[in-house]
């Protein structure tokens, strides 16, 4: 089951649906799962992107562990060009700011509802009580 560069040009196929200044929706037709599978990690790769960095957790009396947190927040993928920041060394010689940083804040509690009675549902008797880990 060799795979060669002139029967994989005759296979593949591409047909566009919807192309704009920064998005495209195609399809690939004729290759395997493994090879489109390969060219979206490619593709994913080259979308220039920014993620959070450092968590500097003050007060959390929630559940969920102050690493996990950090870490679920670093997961969060920020609507920011990369290309229109400097980089800030480990090194932190340089100072943080508007140029190089964006800072985020995290403010969430949760408290009593008082619109519920004692027979409410458990999931009615707090605001903000869901932790979804």
């Amino acid at each position: 089951n060799s795979l060669t560069l002139e029967s994989f040009k005759q296979k593949m196929k591409i047909k566009i649906w919807e192309e704009k200044d920064s998005m495209i929706i195609f399809d690939i037709i004729g290759i395997d799962a493994p090879v489109a599978n390969a060219l979206r990690r490619i593709m994913l790769s080259e979308v220039p992107t920014m993620a959070i960095e450092t968590v500097n957790i003050y007060q959390n009396t929630s559940i969920m562990q102050d690493e996990v947190l950090a870490h679920r927040l670093g997961l969060v993928p920020i609507a920011a060009d990369p290309r229109m920041f400097t980089y800030v060394k480990e090194a932190k010689d340089e100072e943080m700011n508007e140029n190089n940083t964006i800072v985020f804040t995290l403010v969430a509690k949760c408290e009593r509802n008082p619109k519920a009675t004692a027979n409410s549902a458990p999931g009615k008797q707090h605001i903000n009580a869901d932790v979804y880990s």
